[in-house]
């Protein structure tokens, strides 16, 4: 049985997220999609995904294939990657 972590009153901004997430992603994966291709706000389309889940949920989770570190991590409203 898999138990969801309750949403937190701890609030943080959109700003700090994507500054969190730049540190913990791959530029392959985030800002360096920010492209014709991928469209011109990629990394912000990430983000708006995680900040809304964080809201929502009180916790994101980063694939592997997405974690710099190769691992995969979840995180909550402090912002602290788990692996």
């Amino acid at each position: 049985m898999m138990t969801t972590l309750p949403p937190t009153t701890t609030a943080v901004t959109f700003e700090q997220l994507y500054r969190f997430l730049k540190n913990n992603y791959k530029a392959s994966r985030f800002e360096d999609r920010n492209d014709s291709v991928w469209g011109e706000n990629y990394s912000t389309r990430i983000a708006q995904h995680h900040f809304d889940c964080l809201h929502k949920d009180g916790i994101s989770h980063v694939s592997r294939h997405e974690d710099a570190a190769g691992v995969g991590f979840k995180f909550s409203h402090d912002l602290i990657a788990i692996r």
